[in-house]
């Protein structure tokens, strides 16, 4: 049986700026500063939802309860 011998394309070269500013250095930026203000966005919610006693003792109860779920895994 004969291997045949399969020719690959060549791949074109990477162009590259002629500045020496990154091109990806701006969507970089631009995500990071969204991924702060989400952060900030977070944290706000949780001090919002910490004053709220009603909506605390929900969530601890929740918490409780799924605590219980897991735990019947870890035996």
């Amino acid at each position: 049986m004969a291997i045949k011998k399969t020719t690959t394309a060549k791949k074109a070269p990477i162009k590259k700026a002629s500045v020496g500013v990154s091109i990806s250095a701006a969507p970089k930026a631009e995500m990071r500063k969204w991924e702060i203000e989400s952060a900030l966005s977070t944290l706000k919610r949780a001090d919002e939802i910490r004053k709220n006693t009603k909506m605390m003792a929900d969530v601890k109860k929740l918490a409780q309860e799924q605590m219980n779920v897991l735990s019947t895994f870890s035996k």
